[in-house]
């Protein structure tokens, strides 16, 4: 699930802020941007993220607003290359350079921060971080939760149509039957017709079908009324719902109905990926 949340913690020589960026994972994944954390301190905040949430792709970046706190070296195998290639630099002999042109360049000034300062406030600016990131990810959650339940609707409204014109598509297929062997000029008596029909009622009949989809779909609306998280069942569920309503779009032939099939199984397409966006 989309989210994000900040978090600050001060001390007297320095400011720590944490921001925590989230987005869909069906597992659950942890990186870090900014300084190089002590190990300690990611394993920290690893536990914590794991605590609160089930899944989700976390970038976590903690870093420090005052300077106070910090001390400085200069890498001198940088400085030593530095000077060997201005040297060997014909635009560069006759230029005065100051540390303010050089302080820019990569590896060249070591910034080097108490890890014991930024362990604590780092850790005071992280829980700030994960209470707003849970605020904003169940904000997000409500209102993806309100699309799901929109498309369950539709399905269960289609579920319906289609459960009340099943026996119409005995009488169609009956009907296709005999314009056939019309057209064809075929002759063939009504107990030979009527075992044409019996045979294609066993191929094309979607009662089986149907019955699970209404089973899948009371499931989904169970499980909205769940107060813990139900992400990953979730998944499952539209992935079986997925396949019997593919099984339905294929055996039914009437065209509108079909349509309608094939438009029910677009929505669970569309709820499998809605539903990474929950916990």
């Amino acid at each position: 699930m989309t989210g994000y949340g900040s978090g600050q913690a001060t001390s007297k020589k320095m400011e720590v802020l944490c921001e925590i960026k989230s987005v869909n994972n069906r597992f659950i994944d942890i990186s870090f941007k900014g300084y190089s954390l002590p190990n300690d301190l990611e394993e920290y905040i690893k536990n914590q993220i794991k605590k609160k949430f089930l899944r989700g792709s976390f970038e976590v970046k903690i870093f420090d607003n005052f300077q106070s706190d910090h001390s400085y070296e200069l890498n001198e195998e940088s400085i030593r290359n530095l000077k060997k290639s201005l040297k060997s630099s014909k635009d560069f002999k006759h230029i005065n350079l100051k540390l303010s042109d050089l302080k820019d360049i990569p590896g060249l000034l070591v910034v080097k921060t108490s890890k014991k300062n930024i362990a604590m406030l780092g850790k005071k600016a992280l829980n700030i971080a994960i209470k707003k990131l849970v605020e904003s990810r169940a904000r997000e959650g409500q209102k993806i939760e309100k699309i799901i339940l929109v498309k369950t609707l539709f399905l269960k409204n289609a579920h319906h149509k289609l459960f009340k014109s099943a026996p119409s598509l005995l009488r169609h297929r009956e009907k296709a039957i005999r314009k056939k062997f019309i057209q064809k000029k075929i002759d063939i008596s009504k107990d030979e017709i009527a075992n044409e029909v019996s045979n294609l009622a066993i191929k094309h009949d979607i009662a089986e079908e149907l019955e699970r989809i209404n089973f899948h779909i009371e499931s989904l609306n169970k499980l909205f009324k769940l107060k813990n998280a139900h992400g990953k069942k979730m998944d499952f569920i539209l992935q079986e719902l997925f396949r019997e309503v593919n099984t339905l779009s294929v055996k039914i032939e009437k065209s509108d109905l079909k349509d309608l099939a094939l438009t029910m199984k677009l929505k669970v397409e569309e709820l499998r990926e809605q539903a990474l966006n929950l916990e």
